[in-house]
């Protein structure tokens, strides 16, 4: 009932308005009328338009109100035109949303070259999917050898993921390959150690270190060999440093002693390192990470600050969280 008045009061009090130009002489006290009556019409249209608006569109009342006066007072006739418009098609005709949330798209097999991984659409996220999820242990299989040819990083975290499977053939495959990794390191350390007993370079130390870093980082080693290594780490890169004083060896060596739960030292060298040259973005996030394990959350926040804005990475959503 309260919606049919308005609409025949909108309509009565428009009319009156356009007939008062057209059919008079426009005085002053006919421009008053005619505003006067548009107003009231405009008025009655904001109050329809109001009650025909879903929900979440009502309020803030008194905008809501306003922007439907204002818009059909400025704009005589054709406001409402376009307000009938766009609350009958736009509202309530909306746009049909299909239900379908999935596109069915087309396998492709692996390739036979685990070499060609890298060159198509074959990376560390889709080899993940069919380690868990593929049911033919041949495809698990080739999946596995695929991912040897990843950088180590990527690579050994699947291969770990490959050791619990059920499938005998690829856990003798993801074991082979980890033994393979470990080795290569280990040659490397023994290769370094030789050099270094010859030389006693800071930098063969140097990289000795890195390489017990390596084993720890890539999470080939646990526990008492995970100890044992980062203790060997920090004792080639202490040498290192005592000879040589290098922002890297201290960078460096504060991450190892961070994995060994020391902050309060950690920060003594990745302060050293951060004073070495070494921009503050590449050692905020270590800086950061010390001072939350010792409850500086003041200076947590200052290094946060550092972080990259780049959606989607790890240190951006850290840096959004704590602001």
């Amino acid at each position: 009932m309260m919606k049919a008045w308005l609409f025949i009061q909108t309509i009565s009090f428009e009319s009156l308005s356009f007939y008062i130009v057209f059919n008079h002489e426009m005085t002053s006290a006919e421009w008053v009328s005619f505003a006067a009556s548009h107003a009231i019409a405009c008025a009655s249209f904001a109050a329809l338009s109001w009650l025909l608006l879903p929900r979440k569109f009502k309020f803030p009342l008194i905008s809501s109100l306003s922007f439907l006066f204002l818009f059909n007072f400025l704009l005589p006739l054709v406001g409402m035109i376009g307000t009938a418009c766009s609350l009958l098609i736009a509202l309530y005709l909306p746009r049909k949303q299909s239900q379908i949330t999935w596109q069915e798209c087309e396998e492709h097999p692996l390739p036979q070259n685990p070499g060609e991984v890298l060159g198509n659409q074959y990376g560390a996220g889709a080899l993940r999917e069919i380690l868990i999820h593929s049911n033919d242990p041949d495809r698990r299989s080739l999946a596995v050898n695929a991912v040897c040819h990843l950088p180590r990083q990527q690579s050994v975290p699947l291969l770990q993921l490959a050791l619990k499977d059920l499938s005998d053939d690829v856990r003798l495959l993801a074991y082979a390959a980890l033994e393979g990794i470990e080795s290569q390191i280990n040659e490397l350390i023994s290769l370094f150690k030789k050099q270094y007993e010859n030389t006693a370079q800071p930098t063969k130390a140097f990289e000795i270190a890195q390489q017990y870093w390596e084993l720890c980082y890539l999470g080939i080693a646990e526990g008492v060999l995970k100890k044992h290594y980062l203790e060997q780490a920090e004792h080639y890169l202490k040498i290192s440093i005592e000879k040589e004083q290098r922002a890297s060896n201290n960078l460096l060596l504060g991450r190892v002693l961070l994995e060994q739960q020391r902050p309060d030292q950690a920060i003594i060298y990745l302060t050293a390192a951060l004073h070495g040259g070494l921009r503050v973005k590449q050692v905020a996030p270590y800086l950061a990470e010390a001072a939350y394990r010792t409850g500086d959350y003041q200076r947590v926040k200052q290094y946060i600050d550092y972080f990259p804005d780049q959606k989607g990475e790890r240190l951006s959503q850290i840096k959004e969280y704590w602001s």
